[in-house]
């Protein structure tokens, strides 16, 4: 388990400042990603609890990877004071991402072009359930709503009987996209001098994230459902000993004969039934129904060792916990680690994306709530009296 210290190379994003004032998951992750490249994210929550991600101790694990790389000021965005702290930080910084609603973005004084004339260079990223405008713009969203109504639940479950996984996709790729985005606006603000307003929605996300998908219903053919998607090609299987695992079939010949060996079925090599690909996705249940048997008669262990004899392309479906015992897990160094001087470890997996030269990194761990709060207003000129106050009245 690789321990990433204080130190490091330089970031792809060093001398770049984001404010984030986002909250949940896809707004944070994004921060997230930013601040692995080196970008300092100053992330901004309501003084006391901060972002209800923290949960009841005010530290929760789910906090703590989606906030590694950030500083905590926290702000009482009702009270006009507070507005004003973060409109001066705005000032100066590169990138806002937030999470609010349309209609209360402009309540505090977030509006774009409000922005802009004070800072001509801020990327304002907002991250909203349905997008900046139409009949859903007020909505709330959350992971569920996305996944719903942008069609990516109905390839995850049976639509008799439907059921939410217990991961999100939604809300991550969400954030992926809208770090996407932030990034394309500060390349193209080299070239412009200018900043610009970057709109990433829970609901456009999913739907682009599952753009293939979508392909074929697009242009004319059927919409993928779990029941279609990859017949006679995708095997999902449990051993003898109840572990699961899967076998992705390709569709030449030779791919198919090396199953039917694997499983010691020479017969059905030539059965008419399964002979060409458009045959196996024909008899799909048919083929299902064999293979499930023949693959109850071995631990999962000696099938990976029979497929990858073959050369066939298979992995083991594991749980979590069996994920970071693999020989290539352990290889990439995961899971990372940092810690924070009061709260310990956190154990996590950081970035997914591999740099030569300026690779991401963990400078600072998940912040206390307001951890960062006096250091920030210094900064800004506020003095230890001036902070006092500013605590005192709820500011803070």
């Amino acid at each position: 388990m690789a321990d990433i210290g204080m130190g490091g190379m330089t970031g792809a994003l060093d001398g770049t400042v984001a404010v984030d004032a986002s909250g949940h998951v896809a707004g944070p992750y994004a921060g997230s990603l930013l601040g692995d490249l080196g970008c300092e994210v100053i992330k901004v929550e309501l003084p006391g609890k901060g972002d209800p991600a923290r949960g009841r101790d005010c530290y929760s694990p789910v906090f703590r990877v989606l906030n590694r790389n950030k500083k905590s000021l926290t702000l009482n965005l009702r009270e006009p004071e507070a507005r004003d702290i973060l409109h001066r930080l705005l000032a100066s910084a590169d990138v806002l991402i937030e999470s609010f609603r349309p209609a209360t973005r402009k309540a505090l004084g977030l509006d774009y072009d409000a922005l802009r004339r004070r800072n001509s260079g801020l990327i304002h990223c907002s991250v909203t359930a349905f997008g900046q405008s139409g009949p859903y713009e007020g909505r709330a969203g959350f992971e569920s709503i996305g996944q719903a109504v942008s069609g990516m639940l109905s390839l995850l479950t049976d639509p008799g009987d439907p059921k939410m996984g217990g991961f999100s996709i939604t809300a991550h790729a969400t954030g992926v996209f809208a770090a996407y985005g932030i990034l394309a606006a500060l390349a193209a603000r080299t070239r412009t001098g200018a900043g610009q307003f970057v709109d990433a929605s829970l609901l456009q996300a999913s739907m682009g994230f599952i753009e293939s998908h979508f392909a074929e219903f697009l242009n004319g053919g059927d919409a993928v459902t779990p029941k279609n998607f990859q017949r006679g090609r995708l095997f999902c299987l449990t051993a003898k000993d109840g572990r699961p695992l899967l076998v992705h079939l390709a569709t030449h010949r030779r791919s198919w004969e090396a199953l039917a060996r694997v499983v010691d079925r020479p017969d059905l090599i030539d059965d008419p039934r399964f002979a060409g690909h458009e045959d196996r996705v024909a008899h799909h249940d048919e083929l299902m129904d064999i293979l499930r048997e023949a693959f109850a008669l071995a631990p999962r262990a000696a099938w990976l060792e029979r497929l990858g004899r073959e050369d066939l392309s298979h992995a083991p479906i594991y749980a979590a916990e069996e994920v970071f015992e693999d020989p290539q897990v352990r290889h990439l160094g995961l899971p990372r680690e940092i810690r924070h001087p009061e709260r310990g470890a956190t154990r996590l997996i950081g970035s997914s994306v591999n740099l030569s030269a300026t690779p991401p990194r963990f400078v600072r761990p998940a912040p206390l709530v307001g951890e960062n709060t006096d250091e920030l207003l210094e900064g800004l000129g506020y003095d230890g009296e001036a902070i006092r106050g500013l605590r005192e009245r709820g500011v803070i």
